[in-house]
């Protein structure tokens, strides 16, 4: 314990005496750890939207008239659930089905009350919920082979365009976190690696007067971890506030109700935990290395 507290103040003491690359180090892992939570927020936020969209797409199934018996409506219901692809078929009556015509006039639908019961024009039908959005058009082509469909709606081409949209949006940001997580790590160490490589003069002294390999190494490493720790602290800070607010400005969503953000608790906890995380593994990366090039030697 009284070795691993004597690296750590030697760890600091390596800092402050080297303030300038110190400086230099930190605002590295700052400005880019800063680009990577942004783009962690809008990975993640994107996900959700396409899952929500996802959720919120049902094929409606109308059922033929000739078809409106019990059994032939059970039947057809185990038939649509059996299709690869469906998550649940819920079924609706007629009056469902004009409740759900009535709320989407708003306060004209007043008017259609009038059908309610034996003068109800509408079909009875199933909501069928999918299980992954890519699949919609092709589960709505076999609910429409089935005995006893009349019609099948989904949103057609646009629905699938737009998930096709969100998809591939993800899969952009996806790679775009991957390739500035590389950038980030690679800016990183090779600053960390200039300010140990001035230091090579105090390496080669301690190698002289017989010290271990862990012996120096140790308070190096820790000098990376600390780099990484002050440099997260401002990015986690300006990440974490500036999405509270973004929330509570924009009632938490995106343009629409459909597009929810992500509630910031105890979200912003942990995409704060993963920048720390990142910010600690590149210090330490970095610096190990780093120091790692003046210890190949043999004794």
């Amino acid at each position: 314990m009284r070795r691993l507290l004597r690296h750590i103040k030697e760890a600091f003491i390596g800092l402050f005496r080297h303030i300038a690359m110190t400086l230099s180090s930190i605002s590295t892992i700052t400005i880019t750890l800063l680009f990577v939570g942004l783009f962690l927020l809008i990975t993640l936020n994107v996900e959700q939207f396409t899952y929500a969209v996802e959720g919120s797409v049902n094929i409606h199934v109308k059922i033929d008239q000739r078809f409106e018996d019990d059994a032939s409506v059970n039947t057809l219901g185990l038939r649509i659930r059996a299709l690869n692809g469906v998550k649940t078929a819920t079924f609706s009556s007629k009056d469902n089905e004009l409740d759900a015509m009535i709320e989407s006039f708003g306060e004209n639908g007043s008017i259609f009350e009038s059908y309610r019961g034996k003068d109800n024009p509408l079909r009875m039908a199933y909501l069928v919920e999918i299980a992954d959005g890519a699949d919609i058009e092709t589960v709505a082509v076999s609910i429409r082979e089935l005995e006893g469909v009349e019609a099948v709606a989904y949103g057609g081409v646009r629905v699938i365009e737009l998930l096709s949209l969100l998809e591939n949006t993800r899969q952009f940001v996806y790679i775009l976190v991957a390739g500035l997580g590389i950038i980030a790590i690679f800016l990183i160490a090779n600053t960390i690696k200039l300010s140990i490589a001035s230091r090579g003069l105090e390496i080669s002294i301690m190698r002289t007067v017989g010290a271990t390999n862990g012996f120096i190494r140790t308070p190096f490493l820790f000098e990376g971890l600390l780099i990484g720790i002050f440099g997260s602290i401002l990015p986690i800070a300006l990440v974490s506030i500036g999405y509270i607010w973004m929330f509570d400005s924009m009632g938490g969503q995106f343009i629409t109700p459909m597009f929810a953000l992500v509630n910031p608790f105890p979200f912003i906890y942990y995409v704060s935990a993963a920048m720390l995380l990142i910010a600690m593994g590149v210090g330490l990366f970095g610096s190990g290395l780093s120091v790692g090039k003046h210890l190949r030697w043999k004794r």
